[in-house]
C-alpha cells in the first residue's frame, strides 16, 4: 500500500528514476533521463494522482497476470513511474502488424503486439482515441534487425495494432 513516506527521486548511481519506499527500501525504475520530464530528476513526492494511478493498475493487473504479488507491484510501480514522468513520443506503429479487433484499453490492462516473427505481451501506460504508451512485459521483442525492445521499455502505437487478450493471461513476465 502507498504511504505518503513515499518519494520519487534521481539515483545518481543507477543513473535512473527511482522511488523511496520507507527507510530503508529503494525501487529502481529502469527509466534514465532521456526518457523522462526534466522535472522529474528533481526529486517530488509520491502524490494523491500516483497514488490512485498506482492502485488502479495494480488492481487491474491482478485481473490479467497470473504473477507473484512482488512482480505485479514491480510492474505497477513502473507503469507510475512511465505514466507521470515519460517524455512525450510518437507512435512506432509500423513495427507491428493491425489488429482485426481494436482494444480500447485503459491503464493497466493487458494487450499483445505481432510483429514479423514474435508476439508479445505489453501493459497500457496510458491510452488514448487515437494511440496509446504501452510498456513491454515480456523480456525482450525483437522490432527489426537493428532495433529491438527490453523488459519495461516504452513504445507509442495506434490501437489498431492492440490485440485484445483474456483476462487471468499467462503472459510471461520476469521479475528483473
Amino acid at each position: 500500500m502507498p504511504e505518503q513516506s513515499w518519494n520519487w527521486f534521481y539515483h545518481q548511481e543507477e543513473q535512473k528514476l527511482a522511488i523511496a519506499l520507507g527507510q530503508e527500501l529503494v525501487f529502481v525504475t529502469p527509466y534514465g533521463p532521456k526518457q523522462l520530464t526534466p522535472d522529474s530528476l528533481d526529486g517530488q513526492g509520491f502524490t494523491a494522482s500516483h497514488a490512485d494511478y498506482y492502485q488502479s493498475v495494480l488492481q487491474e493487473l491482478s485481473r490479467y497476470l497470473s504473477v507473484s504479488e512482488a512482480a505485479l507491484v514491480q510492474i505497477a510501480l513502473n507503469l507510475t513511474a512511465a505514466h507521470f514522468f515519460a517524455l512525450p513520443m510518437m507512435p512506432k506503429s509500423w513495427h507491428f502488424k493491425s489488429s482485426d479487433r481494436i482494444a480500447y484499453g485503459r491503464s493497466g490492462t493487458v494487450v499483445e503486439l505481432c510483429t514479423d516473427t514474435q508476439r508479445q505481451s505489453f501493459v497500457v501506460v496510458e491510452a488514448g482515441d487515437q494511440s496509446s504508451l504501452l510498456m513491454l512485459l515480456g523480456p525482450d521483442c525483437s522490432l527489426s534487425n537493428k532495433r529491438s525492445m527490453d523488459q519495461f521499455d516504452l513504445i507509442k502505437v495506434m490501437n489498431d495494432r492492440l490485440i485484445p487478450i483474456a483476462k487471468r493471461s499467462q503472459a510471461r513476465v520476469v521479475a528483473a
